[in-house]
């Protein structure tokens, strides 16, 4: 159900009705049109990029197989994090939104783990996650109450821990991170992602000042409305990092666990030919990169990233993500870098 209410905010009126009478053919599409798109968005950018524009990232050498697949995958930055991927098409959408996101960090990572959870349990969990920094969960309805068929309660509480001392999740799009973020964060904020709709522009109030001045809104960006009635206990935990005032909406976040953070980012990665060449997807792609400290050496239009991005000892190479998330995380951050790349 989730999936399908998402392609009616995609595909309005009668376009629905042309999309799902030629979903194959669209879908064959979307891929092509997608990998050509990243092939050539590093030379649009750089013609039309202006100086509070995120880096544009390129994709990586070594092109991920469409659908996205389970596997381990070589990242092309030795010094960058060890990335896990979860993509389960019980949950998520390996052939659009994973695979555009692993293609958007897998240059800027120095290993990528794609996992559909096995067999859900903690030994899994145990070793999916082992000497890895980030976690990307896309779309966010991967866990409830009494486990799921890809995450249990007991692979939650490896979850749990792994997250707690320093490391970092990332979730994308969808409404329906209410359950994970509420059980890992303690708070419950089931009716504050439950409760968000498209209505950005987000200006950058906290993190890393590489990141872009301002998120754009796209087709479907879920922000967390009504911030302001947030309690202050929800509060304490959130470090807001883009937020429209116009609008009383959080439009990416960072909820503290432990010393380490969940951060959730409202734009969903479904494609849209339009935004694969106006520049929204440039800029939430930036951010993509920036949350999961995973940004190439090389990057267009990213000098201050790329300076300290490519022969910086690995605790330099997560800079811009400690910045990010503040004060003790920070700190976590380096320090679990360190451990991996010794």
């Amino acid at each position: 159900m989730q999936y399908w209410l998402k392609h009616v905010r995609h595909w309005a009126g009668g376009i629905l009705e042309e999309r799902i009478t030629s979903m194959r053919v669209g879908r064959s599409l979307s891929i092509l049109t997608i990998a050509a798109a990243l092939a050539l968005a590093p030379l649009s950018a750089a013609t039309a990029q202006q100086a509070d524009q995120p880096p544009v990232l390129r994709p990586a050498a070594a092109a991920l197989n469409n659908p996205l697949e389970p596997g381990t995958y070589p990242g092309d930055n030795a010094s960058g994090p060890v990335v896990v991927v979860f993509s389960n098409s019980s949950f998520t959408d390996p052939l659009e939104e994973d695979w555009d996101i692993a293609t958007v960090l897998l240059p800027g990572a120095s290993q990528m783990r794609v996992t559909d959870g096995g067999d859900a349990s903690a030994a899994t969990w145990t070793s999916i996650l082992a000497g890895a920094d980030v976690l990307v969960l896309p779309e966010g309805a991967n866990w409830d109450i009494g486990g799921t068929s890809a995450i249990s309660d007991a692979a939650l509480e490896i979850i749990r821990t792994w997250v707690s001392a320093g490391r970092v999740i990332v979730g994308t799009g969808s409404y329906t991170h209410g359950a994970i973020v509420s059980e890992l964060t303690g708070q419950d904020f089931t009716v504050e992602f439950g409760n968000n709709d498209s209505n950005g522009p987000w200006q950058r109030v906290s993190g890393d000042e590489a990141l872009t001045a301002e998120l754009p809104n796209g087709n479907y960006t879920g922000g967390l409305e009504d911030y302001s009635l947030f309690s202050d206990d929800q509060k304490a935990l959130i470090t807001p990092l883009y937020f429209s005032a116009a609008n009383d909406n959080l439009g990416m976040g960072s909820f503290a666990i432990g010393t380490g953070a969940y951060i959730y980012l409202a734009y969903d990665w479904f494609p849209d030919v339009d935004e694969l060449v106006d520049g929204v997807r440039d800029a939430w792609n930036g951010a993509l990169g920036i949350s999961a400290g995973a940004v190439p050496p090389e990057v267009v239009g990213g000098p201050q990233l790329a300076a300290t991005g490519g022969e910086a000892a690995p605790s330099v190479a997560l800079g811009a993500i400690s910045l990010l998330l503040l004060g003790a995380l920070a700190l976590a951050v380096s320090s679990s870098r360190r451990r991996v790349t010794a």
